[in-house]
């Protein structure tokens, strides 16, 4: 059974009013403080000659949540586990009666409607103004850190006690990740409204227009081994008119983490890659974070949250790199005409404590290297060699040395091709893979 306790020379006045709340006519809910304490007088009802206020302490910070209309005046009341006073007042001012009682125990008619926000714009001279502005600007920056990703540049050299040159950090660390989340953004926009935009130049225009909006905003930050903490910006993105772009513009930054900043590159998100961007972007968008990956004086880690582990962002097969960024494909020049190849290989030589060089391999030096490229062979470099077929190609053909021979190797219908060439130009190497290629063509055909 509830049970309200009554309270005698009750005194209002002890209480001192910071500001009128809800004004219709008369009061109708009101701040007042006591001894570095809140309270909320709320009138909920009048009988006859007598006014029923509702008074109850709260944390000022839930004054601010309901002002700043994050939640209803129901949930202020209905959630308040202090004792609430409920006041019988005359018109005079003058109480009548004060009772104790619960937030569980009110009658369903004290209590105002589940959609009871408050849309409240304080005057300049308002208490509230500059405390809901800083509250705001607070609560903004706590929302973001709620959903914030962290990633950590952490040196492996433990000479500077894990901290991290600043030349290095803004030169080179934080300029790939900044250019490969540019690169992703403009990439993902043209490819997710390629068709609903065709004109090329709107379509750039409307991504410039976009370009501040995307960007993630950082909301935490450890220089030891540079820990940042990065948030999709859910705030202002609300300002986007079209709704499948505010769609896109809320989602991109989080598909960047998953398959730009993945743990380890796996083959789900490889194939979505290489089938959803083209080979200029995947380069723009892969090549500055893997410039990082594969630096050993650093490791780049990413975590989901604040609360998580870390986890480092590797390759566990390095040929991913190769399948995500190809080497060039070698062509043919601004005339149509062949281009002359030849292999050059470059090593790297460093005496102990000495400046590091890099030198050309000759034929007569003893060190060697190795080097990998690819070229297309088409229609047309079959027919500069007087090779006429009545079909198109396009069939991959890698590049690579080895032992300071240059190795020409492709695949077409299933079959190997390859030729070793001790010495010579790249287009003797061609012409002669060319012809076994399309003898191979014309023996099927017979």
């Amino acid at each position: 059974m509830n049970r309200q306790k009554s309270l005698s020379d009750f005194d209002l006045s002890l209480f001192k009013k910071i500001e009128d709340i809800i004004y219709l006519d008369e009061p109708i809910l009101t701040h007042l403080t006591k001894n570095g304490k809140h309270f909320l007088l709320y009138l909920v009802d009048t009988v006859e000659n007598i006014d029923i206020y509702l008074m109850f302490e709260l944390e000022e910070t839930t004054i601010f949540e309901y002002l700043t209309k994050q939640i209803t005046l129901r949930n202020v009341i209905s959630s308040n586990q202090n004792l609430i006073y409920k006041i019988e007042q005359d018109f005079e001012g003058l109480i009548i009666n004060t009772t104790l009682t619960q937030s569980h125990s009110l009658s369903e008619s004290y209590l105002p409607s589940n959609d009871s926000y408050l849309t409240y714009d304080p005057a300049n001279d308002s208490y509230y103004y500059t405390l809901i502005k800083n509250f705001e600007a607070k609560t903004y920056l706590r929302s973001l850190q709620r959903d914030a990703f962290y990633i950590r540049l952490a040196p492996t050299n433990e000479k500077y006690a894990d901290t991290i040159g600043f030349n290095e950090l803004v030169g080179e660390l934080l300029k790939n990740i900044s250019s490969s989340f540019k690169s992703f953004l403009k990439a993902d926009f043209f490819e997710s409204f390629k068709e609903k935009l065709t004109d090329e130049k709107k379509l750039n225009s409307f991504f410039n227009r976009l370009s501040d909006d995307l960007d993630y905003r950082m909301v935490d930050l450890n220089f030891r081994s540079f820990e940042i903490g990065l948030a999709v910006d859910k705030v202002m993105k609300q300002s986007i008119e079209d709704t499948k772009v505010r769609e896109w513009a809320m989602d991109v930054g989080y598909k960047y983490k998953e398959l730009v900043l993945d743990e380890d590159y796996d083959e789900e998100n490889v194939q979505i890659i290489i089938s959803n961007y083209t080979k200029e972007d995947r380069k723009k968008i892969f090549e500055p974070i893997f410039k990082i990956i594969e630096n050993p004086n650093f490791q780049l880690q990413i975590k989901n949250s604040k609360s998580k582990p870390y986890s480092i962002i590797k390759l566990k097969d390095k040929s991913v790199i190769q399948r995500i960024v190809p080497p060039a494909a070698m062509g043919t020049d601004e005339d149509g005409k062949l281009k002359e190849y030849e292999i050059i290989q470059v090593t790297t030589i460093k005496e102990k404590d000495k400046v590091r060089k890099s030198i050309r391999l000759d034929d007569n030096t003893l060190f060697e290297s190795s080097s990998a490229k690819q070229y297309i062979l088409k229609k047309s470099d079959f027919a500069k060699f007087d090779f006429d077929l009545g079909f198109d190609v396009n069939i991959p053909l890698d590049i690579s040395t080895e032992n300071g021979q240059i190795i020409l190797k492709t695949n077409y219908d299933g079959v190997n091709f390859s030729k070793t060439l001790d010495a010579g130009k790249f287009d003797d190497g061609l012409r002669q893979i060319i012809s076994s290629i399309y003898e191979y063509i014309l023996n099927k055909e017979e």
